[in-house]
């Protein structure tokens, strides 16, 4: 899609950004620490103020343009004393040759994410139709609607893509939210290496086993938000893991409390992988607090060691209450408001329990734990497959569970379930995640081994079976899952360096990685709904077509009704919607018409009634369609599910 010249404006939110890590970067903080500390407070601060220019009804063009100039004016003149050339490393060859990968990987997904326009089904369903709302009315309150994912899921990612519809006025750079969360997820991973023991081609090997991920390089090109919610996790990973060397200053808390809020805001699945690591950063600083305190005075007498021994503790549950209050602030409104709407902030009665699981007994979550596992594992080779999916359903009828259990299982899913193919919601990485469980069960297994890759491990292993407890399996589960697998993405690293030094192992090491370079250049260049060559490539369609890759049979049909409703000049147009039809593309194509629903499934948002309207437009079966056209109305027809109609 080509850009508009407002297009410009986005770069003030990037300016923002640079500069606020430039001026974090004084002191005790390394460059990673800082664009991740960087990064969460310009997230966090962007989210705090959506939430305000709503409570004000201003959530509009100008009230945006002017907080990112304050913002990039005040960061910049912070940073204006520590603008510095960055220091430059002497890289080795084979970190080289990884670092070049790695740039050739990403250039060509950041080609393929600025050249694609957006069509996600999930973001084409409800993700993107929730921003033009807010526009539309100047505030996030729920409104009408029949698509209720709109209203129920947290929109930490739709935050941050508002910004740029507003600053450049279309959707042409939503794709770069998602590429950008895959760079900073990478930055923090390689960091949580480092400070897990790895070298620099430690380091290297680790980002590169997240980022070759064929699901992470679909989605880098994308407006989902798996990625986003990922990168804020291993951001959570990284400032937990500087919590077991020192007492966590004010910042690091801040920052800790930031990220969590802002997985909290962006998607429930991250949490799952966010609570062990928070658990793991308390009990961090407990036994650092409590060591600083006994280091401070080692004469005290008894009664005041004991006084001692509960400052610590008193200390750490204060960060942690800390840190809690960040996740309320960040998330608290948007679930305040789903609560206000449907009586609980999970939505309306059974709506979690479709996508949760509903046992939590030990077989269950075992069962469905080899479940996620093996679909990730699932590779282009069907005999291998098979070997994997009935190992599975074999332990599940040992333990005496159905491994088709509707109480662990998506109603819709049935394992195995689709086989392997580079689909951004579908997609498996067998490559990366096989190094990556196989590097946490060594980390568990081997004896000799430093403490903290232990603990490390352990919270991984944590996040994993949180992940198995709650979250059902389903055919696009694969996605829904990476944060927990992202956080073991530093193991692969720290043992990649411990093995480098045998030729062996070394050298299966190379071919690996050459592997898993080759996986995720396959799902750039031929992957869905994007793709960089090929039948369907991102060159030979038009924007229209790029718009429709996941629902081609409705594109003539959506432009006809456009077109019908632009020639009639009419003003106010109802909305007939069926949960799976996307109203996204008549809200960006037909700007100047009131679009109001003339149904909805929201206790508190009324449709507007049918008389106040001049004409329906329906992207809906006939029979629902008939049902709220009035009789005496001309209707035309396009498809069996678009139609307009107009008062005779």
């Amino acid at each position: 899609m080509m850009p508009t010249a407002r297009t410009l404006l986005a770069l003030l939110p990037l300016a923002a950004l640079v500069f606020t890590a430039f001026a974090m970067r004084p002191g005790s903080l390394d460059a990673r620490q800082a664009v991740i500390r960087a990064t969460a407070t310009v997230a966090g601060v962007t989210v705090v103020f959506v939430e305000l220019l709503s409570l004000a009804g201003w959530i509009a063009t100008w009230p945006v343009i002017v907080y990112w100039l304050v913002f990039a004016g005040v960061s910049g003149f912070f940073a204006r004393h520590h603008l510095h050339r960055p220091k430059s490393y002497v890289l080795k060859n084979w970190d080289k040759v990884i670092l070049a990968s790695i740039a050739a990987l990403v250039l060509a997904e950041l080609v393929l994410a600025a050249a694609s326009s957006p069509n996600n089904f999930d973001s084409n369903h409800y993700h993107l139709t929730k921003i033009e709302h807010w526009i539309a009315d100047g505030d996030l309150d729920p409104y009408p609607t029949v698509q209720n994912q709109q209203i129920i899921l947290v929109p930490g990612a739709e935050y941050l893509l508002l910004q740029a519809r507003l600053l450049t006025g279309d959707d042409a750079l939503f794709n770069l939210l998602q590429w950008g969360a895959g760079l900073l997820g990478a930055l923090a991973i390689s960091r949580c290496a480092a400070q897990l023991g790895a070298g620099r081609l430690g380091q290297l090997i680790a980002a590169a086993v997240f980022l070759t991920a064929p699901a992470v390089a679909l989605e880098s090109t994308s407006t989902q938000n798996d990625l986003v919610v990922t990168a804020w996790v291993v951001c959570a990973a990284t400032l937990a893991l500087d919590g077991v060397r020192r007492v966590s200053t004010v910042g690091d808390v801040l920052s800790l409390a930031a990220v969590a809020g802002l997985t909290a805001v962006t998607k429930s699945t991250g949490l799952m992988a966010l609570a062990p690591i928070l658990i793991f950063w308390g009990i961090a600083q407990l036994r650092q607090k409590a060591q600083a305190a006994q280091d401070g005075d080692p004469g005290q007498e008894r009664q005041e060691g004991r006084l001692r021994v509960k400052r610590p503790l008193l200390r750490t549950v204060g960060a942690g209450l800390a840190v809690i209050a960040g996740m309320v602030v960040l998330a608290g409104p948007a679930l305040l408001r789903v609560n206000d709407a449907f009586g609980s902030p999970l939505g309306p009665p059974g709506y979690s329990a479709a996508l949760s699981t509903e046992r939590k007994d030990p077989p269950a979550v075992l069962v469905n734990g080899l479940r996620l596992a093996a679909s990730t594992l699932t590779t282009p080779i069907p005999a291998v497959n098979n070997v994997v999916s009935d190992a599975v359903i074999g332990i599940a009828h040992l333990v005496d569970v159905d491994p088709n259990d509707p109480k662990i299982t998506q109603w819709r899913s049935v394992f195995p379930g689709t086989r392997w193919k580079p689909d951004e919601d579908r997609s498996p990485y067998p490559i990366q995640a096989a190094l990556i469980l196989t590097a946490l069960v060594a980390a568990l297994v081997w004896r000799r081994l430093p403490p903290l890759v232990r603990a490390y491990a352990v919270t991984v292993l944590g996040a994993f079976i949180l992940t198995a407890a709650v979250v059902k399996w389903q055919d696009w589960g694969n996605r829904l899952i990476l944060p927990a697998f992202a956080a073991g993405a530093p193991l692969t690293g720290y043992w990649a360096e411990r093995l480098r030094t045998h030729k062996a192992t070394a050298t299966a090491m190379v071919l690996v990685m050459a592997a898993a370079f080759a996986a995720g250049g396959v799902s750039v260049v031929y992957g869905q709904p994007r793709r960089l060559i090929g039948q369907g490539s991102v060159f030979t369609l038009t924007d229209w077509e790029e718009r429709f890759a996941r629902l081609p049979e409705q594109a003539v049909p959506y432009q006809q009704a456009i077109d019908e409703i632009r020639a009639s000049g009419v003003r106010r147009v109802g909305l007939v919607m069926d949960g799976d039809l996307w109203e996204y593309q008549f809200q960006i194509s037909l700007p100047d018409v009131e679009l109001v629903a003339v149904e909805s499934v929201i206790p508190t948002a009324p449709p507007a009634p049918v008389s106040s309207v001049q004409a329906i437009i329906c992207a809906a079966t006939v029979e629902r369609c008939t049902k709220m056209v009035p009789p005496t109305w001309r209707v035309q027809r396009y498809s069996a599910f678009v139609a307009v109609a107009f008062p005779s």
